[in-house]
């Protein structure tokens, strides 16, 4: 994951804060899912553009935690909401299968 490429919210994603979790429903999944634990404190600070690094800095800030150690507990979350289709890379282009000739 590019430290600097913003990623937000897909504004499409139905999502609902329930007790301590977040359960959301990413455009076309089947299913919801759940984000717990620190889970919901990033969907939160996701709702404009950050980068990971901007992430890490305000959980680390927040928490008085190793920046490194909140990096390694923060990277497979957004790996999971960007696969599942609920985040997306903020500003960036989608990859074109046009060709040039």
């Amino acid at each position: 994951m590019n430290p600097d490429t913003p990623l937000r919210r897909v504004p499409a994603v139905l999502w609902r804060r329930s007790g301590t979790a977040v359960v959301f429903l990413p455009p076309g999944a089947p299913d919801p899912l759940t984000l717990a634990g620190s889970g919901p404190e990033i969907w939160e600070l996701l709702a404009e553009p950050r980068t990971l690094d901007a992430l890490v800095t305000l959980l680390a800030a927040a928490h008085g935690a190793d920046p490194d150690q909140v990096r390694a507990d923060v990277e497979p979350v957004l790996d999971q909401l960007l696969e599942s289709g609920a985040l997306e890379r903020f500003g960036v282009a989608p990859p074109s299968n046009i060709r040039s000739r």
